[in-house]
């Protein structure tokens, strides 16, 4: 108790004072000053002790490299206080193993997400967890940073052993909470000049309470200092406050604390965005009060605003989707499985460049969480290279739930900082999962064919002619050979003419909701009835379903479930279905490697209903063979191509490729696009802008020559790297070799770019004749 602190009349800094000082201060200076005050009163009683009872602290405390990656560790250990009082209150029952079953079964939280909340529900959850920021010391590297949670409290003696522990296993067993490892919230302590914590416990008179500093010692002796933690009489400080001025729960107050990454009131550099995109998918509802920027908000998480959620302060009626996949569950065999799920933003306009910059960091947009919270984020590579939809790159956003593998799975793939995953077998394997969803998704292969055609450029076909028939010279030249120059036959590689008209991919037709009934009368497969569900070995295709019945019928995750799918037959597995959401559920078929051509059998669905006949549907199935992989000739053709100018960053297809802001280092790249190279070169790379700028005002006459001229260069260099690269390519690739690939490729494109402004110079001054003559 308060009591057992000595107090002396003649002392005017007692524990409550000292108490109240800090509650409201808001600088560090205010902290300094009453901390010395309280220090030279109780000289022989006061001390500072290592937090987690270790003089070499320095390191776990310091192993966290973002300042705002730490308050989520903050906020994700109030969210644990909170589900804490519920275990308690309710006595551990139902038990509960994991923390988004607690929220569901103690706080009613829907198993679905926060939003399947209404907002004013979110709102009254999110006053169990708040953080506010207010001004500090008036610079964005020393604000004052509170996180305050209505939790269970901790009584004034756990303090040392719990929130100023280190590596202890308070929460080893405690399945129904997130934390683990014990020390992911100390590493606030690293980013802050002071951090006061304080808690109670229930509803009991004394609050405990203590200061954290970091503390230098003698640089003779010791290479770093250490953080250490204000005691009084040899325990934490205790002051007897009223229920009404502190209520239970525990408040973590960072004075001084380093936000110079996230200075902006809203986007990807602020602590909103941070939040939102940390806390993909939040286990509760937060709070975030930024008294800097002078707003309220809740934090519900991008994959929320994405499904659709929207609170007090967001624009317009959410964002607008091309296309979405609801979550499905993979098996991934001994390892357990992952749930995937995917959002296609609509095309951005001009002033939005890349749409998915409000939800997830663009150039890093696939997300794996646990227990919701972001653990790593793998690259746009996937979408854009290995998955082949370079033009959804900036707006297709996937998450990967990976709560559903085994413990031995989730202990090699994440590391206790939460800040990144492991590189290995599991890395490896859930990125050969997604490219393979994704490239099994008939809408996304639309969708980026759409995108395609819709910023392309119209290109004169006589000059686009004529530029062929000068690349293929210039490559025969260098003992290329690419068979007739003179007709239409070189530039195809699939046999036919270059304008060989493509036939569009229709549109997908509007979805027509669908009566539900209860009990359902029918489910149905989509696909014809006389028809076989061709397979090739290896395919996967993912088999729509539709019914009458409510979605309770069928649940991905469940453990068991009234609809089920039989296969008859060998080579055919099931690998995961979505949940039935409106009538409509997918399931998703994986044929085997050894399936027998030829062979085949039956797809089957069962819907039980209770005290009624099973419904069914079935169709059967058929191994096919695959498609022919074309042989490589031994006269090389010449693939249809357009030369494509990209005007600068704010070009949108700047963004959609992916580039670096640093025009310097990027000269051009090219894609293989439906059979065609694609080749995109920046108007703004220095050497290239220099010299085009000379020829502007010299002779205006010459520029168009200088281009062309330029464009060609660039093309027969990018037929020869992708003839190189389409022979030498592993496959395979991880996400680090297609990005080390792609560097040197840059590297080497520049390279090229100057070479070929050398080039092209020198044939428009001194050749005034036009390009056919040179044939």
């Amino acid at each position: 108790m308060a009591g057992s602190q000595k107090k002396t009349k003649t002392k005017n800094m007692t524990t409550q004072n000292l108490f109240s000082i800090l509650l409201k201060a808001d600088t560090c200076a205010d902290v300094e000053a009453a901390i010395t005050q309280f220090e030279n009163e109780h000289s022989a009683e006061c001390t500072w002790v290592p937090v987690g009872k270790k003089d070499n602290n320095s390191g776990p405390i310091n192993i966290a490299a973002d300042p705002g990656r730490s308050l989520v560790e903050r906020l994700t250990n109030a969210v644990d206080a909170v589900l804490e009082r519920e275990h308690e209150v309710r006595g551990g029952s139902p038990v509960c193993r994991t923390p988004r079953e607690a929220a569901s079964a103690w706080l009613g939280i829907p198993s679905g997400g926060l939003s399947e909340m209404t907002q004013q529900a979110r709102r009254d959850h999110a006053n169990n967890v708040i953080i506010r920021i207010t001004e500090g010391e008036g610079s964005r590297e020393a604000r004052t940073v509170e996180v305050r949670d209505q939790g269970i409290g901790i009584t004034p003696d756990r303090v040392p052993t719990t929130i100023l522990s280190l590596n202890e296993s308070n929460k080893w067993q405690k399945h129904y909470l997130a934390g683990t490892f014990g020390q992911g919230g100390s590493s606030t302590f690293a980013a802050s000049d002071y951090t006061l914590i304080a808690s109670r416990y229930k509803d009991e008179p004394v609050v405990g309470f203590t200061v954290v500093k970091y503390r230098d010692l003698p640089p003779d002796l010791f290479k770093t200092g250490h953080y250490v933690y204000l005691v009084l009489n040899s325990a934490v400080l205790q002051a007897e406050i009223p229920v009404e001025e502190f209520t239970r729960g525990t408040l973590v107050k960072h004075f001084g604390y380093d936000l110079t990454s996230y200075s902006s009131p809203l986007g990807p550099n602020s602590i909103y965005g941070l939040l939102n995109q940390t806390l993909f998918d939040p286990i509760l509802p937060i709070w975030l009060d930024s008294r800097v920027h002078n707003y309220r908000r809740v934090i519900k998480g991008s994959r929320n605003a994405l499904n659709g959620a929207l609170d007090e302060g967001d624009e317009g009626s959410g964002p607008k989707l091309s296309h979405s996949a609801r979550m499905f569950y993979i098996n991934l065999g001994e390892f357990g499985q992952i749930g995937v799920e995917y959002w296609v933003l609509e095309r951005p306009s001009k002033q939005d460049k890349r749409p998915s910059a409000a939800f997830v960091n663009p150039t890093k947009p696939i997300i794996l969480t646990i227990n919701g919270q972001n653990q790593e984020e793998m690259s746009a590579l996937l979408i854009r290279k290995n998955s082949e939809l370079p033009y959804l790159s900036q707006r297709l956003i996937c998450h990967v739930d990976c709560n559903g593998l085994h413990a031995d799975a989730k202990r090699s793939l994440f590391s206790s900082t939460r800040e990144g995953a492991r590189r290995g077998l599991i890395h490896d394997l859930i990125q050969k999962e997604i490219i393979r969803i994704l490239r099994s998704d008939d809408e996304l292969t639309r969708l980026n064919e759409e995108a395609r055609k819709q910023g392309a450029q119209e290109m004169d076909q006589n000059a686009v002619q004529q530029m062929r028939k000068e690349v293929a010279r210039i490559l025969q030249m260098q003992g290329v050979n690419v068979g007739d120059i003179g007709g239409l036959e070189v530039s195809t590689g699939d046999g036919g003419g270059l304008d060989r008209p493509r036939k569009p991919t229709p549109p997908r037709p509007p979805v027509v909701p669908i009566p539900l009934k209860e009990p359902p009368t029918y489910i149905k497969i989509l696909w014809d009835e006389g028809e076989e569900i061709p397979f090739h070995p290896e395919q996967r295709r993912y088999i729509r379903i539709e019914t009458d019945a409510e979605s309770r019928y069928h649940r991905a995750n469940a453990e068991s479930s009234p609809t089920n799918f039989i296969v008859s037959g060998e080579g055919l597995v099931l690998k995961g279905t979505t949940s039935l959401q409106g009538g409509r559920m997918r399931a998703v078929f994986e044929a085997s490697p050894n399936a027998e051509v030829g062979e085949g059998g039956t797809i089957r669905v069962e819907m039980t209903r209770k005290g009624l006949p099973t419904l069914t549907d079935e169709r059967k199935f058929k191994f096919v063979v695959p498609p022919p992989v074309r042989q490589s000739e031994s006269k090389l053709t010449l693939p249809p191509f357009r030369v494509q100018p990209v005007e600068g960053p704010e070009d949108a297809r700047w963004t959609g490729l992916g580039w670096p802001d640093d025009i310097n280092i990027l000269a051009s790249s090219a894609e293989m696009e439906n059979g065609e190279l694609v080749i995109y070169y920046s108007t703004v790379f220095p050497r290239f802008a220099s010299a085009r700028t000379a020829f502007e005002n010299r002779d205006a006459a010459l520029v168009s020559s200088f281009i062309k001229r330029y464009e060609i260069w660039l093309a027969v260099h990018s037929f020869l790297w992708h003839r190189d690269q389409s022979t030498t390519e592993p496959a395979n690739q991880t996400e680090e070799m297609i990005a080390a690939a792609e560097a040197h490729e840059q590297q080497e494109r520049c390279r090229i770019a100057t070479l070929s402004t050398l080039f092209a110079s020198r044939e428009a001054r001194f050749s005034q004749a036009p390009l056919e003559e040179h044939e």
